[in-house]
């Protein structure tokens, strides 16, 4: 149920910006539930959300994720056994590959991140940075073969302090 809500989560977050900052300028941002987020979604129905959770949820409740993570949602099931595939964000030309953690559900299959050793919050902090400042962007995965394009107009102040839930 925790599982099934907090992929939930990137969808509810969508539907919360205002459409018209998301077709102004790319990116819609906000707070909601002690959870600052930037996203959008391409025109295929790609999801690419980067959020950053301060522990605030309400005691007794079964509370979201705390900290910085980043959703990469298909609207559509893929045939994935692997429970971590690396994505590939490529920003102006230059690959990085970012294990992230497998869900596949009937109608979509999503790609989380976390820190973790293999891919740490410094490194994701740089890839982030990476974004605010690039102009083109794609996120794919090599098997299979896939390329979901996103635009990169309005990242840089979308993505600006992302991370920096704790400081709030």
């Amino acid at each position: 149920m925790i599982r099934a809500s907090l992929f939930a989560l990137p969808v509810l977050l969508t539907i919360a910006a205002p459409a018209s900052a998301q077709e102004a300028e790319g990116w819609g941002t906000g707070v909601h539930m002690g959870t600052a987020y930037a996203g959008l979604t391409n025109a295929g129905g790609a999801h690419l959300g980067v959020y950053c959770a301060d522990d605030i949820a309400p005691q007794g409740s079964q509370a979201s994720r705390i900290g910085a993570y980043v959703v990469f949602s298909l609207p559509r099931k893929l045939a994935l056994e692997a429970k971590s595939v690396p994505v590939t964000f490529t920003v102006d030309g230059k690959a990085t590959a970012v294990p992230m953690a497998v869900t596949v559900e009937e109608v979509a299959t999503s790609f989380d991140w976390s820190p973790s050793k293999a891919f740490t919050t410094d490194q994701m902090k740089a890839l982030v940075e990476t974004l605010r400042r690039g102009k083109a962007l794609t996120v794919g995965l090599a098997e299979p073969e896939i390329t979901e394009p996103f635009t990169l107009a309005g990242s840089g102040a979308a993505l600006e302090a992302i991370f920096d839930c704790a400081k709030r």
